[in-house]
């Protein structure tokens, strides 16, 4: 099956699962073309309880939506306040 290429940038708490994460580099991950925003949470093995803020290309995007070759995909914690 044909490959797709995304460079995925960590926030918050998420930076933690991957002992010395460059901000400024981020995580340049292959992925089988048709994979949805989960399936790249599930790849990068992150808790999807905190991994639920995508935004790709600037644009939220939910867990169903498709990854496209070439994104920019930024993963935040859910927001809290109070």
């Amino acid at each position: 099956m044909a490959m797709i290429h995304v460079k995925v940038k960590l926030f918050a708490t998420l930076r933690r699962f991957f002992p010395g994460y460059d901000p400024e580099k981020g995580i340049d991950l292959s992925l089988e073309k048709g994979s949805t925003v989960e399936d790249l949470i599930r790849t990068l093995q992150l808790p999807q309880n905190e991994a639920r803020v995508i935004i790709i290309n600037g644009l939220s995007k939910q867990m169903t939506d498709l990854v496209e070759d070439g994104d920019q995909v930024s993963v935040f914690t859910p927001l809290g306040g109070g």
